[in-house]
């Protein structure tokens, strides 16, 4: 009997630190979404869509501010880049900035690989919003890396 107790305990306490390291949006950022873009992310454009609200606010680097189906403007994107010869993303930098219990901002440096071309590096600013226990994107913006320190290693 005192086995099955300290199992039971062992697997509640399992389950509280599981479920307290899916709400740190850092973690949820580094250690679920970022790997989707190190591989084969063509292959994974559907798995990606589940970290975006079903609509995104975009901001792009000369001030315009859009709102699209995050399927669209996810999927489009990522045809674009690969067509160009892109071929994957490594996340280099993140700086994660806890706004409040259901919000939060990321600042982010990729590293992007091409199949005849250099590495570049691309910076972005997400928003991410805690909805029914889930974090989800609802904004991005196009960052100038150099102007937020960001630079490639």
């Amino acid at each position: 009997m005192k086995q099955l107790v300290t199992l039971v305990f062992f697997g509640l306490c399992t389950s509280v630190i599981a479920g307290e390291a899916a709400l740190d949006p850092e973690a949820w950022y580094r250690a679920a979404y970022a790997p989707l873009w190190e591989a084969d992310p063509g292959d994974k454009v559907d798995e990606m869509l589940g970290f975006y609200s079903d609509s995104i606010e975009s901001h792009g680097s000369a001030g315009e501010i859009s709102r699209a189906a995050t399927t669209s403007w996810l999927g489009e994107s990522v045809h674009i880049w690969l067509s160009e010869g892109w071929l994957n993303s490594r996340l280099q930098d993140l700086e994660v900035d806890r706004i409040n219990p259901t919000t939060t901002s990321f600042k982010a440096s990729w590293v992007d690989r091409y199949e005849e071309a250099p590495n570049e590096l691309a910076c972005g600013w997400y928003l991410a919003d805690l909805v029914h226990g889930e974090w989800k994107f609802t904004a991005y913006a196009d960052m100038d890396c150099a102007a937020h320190g960001f630079s490639l290693n």
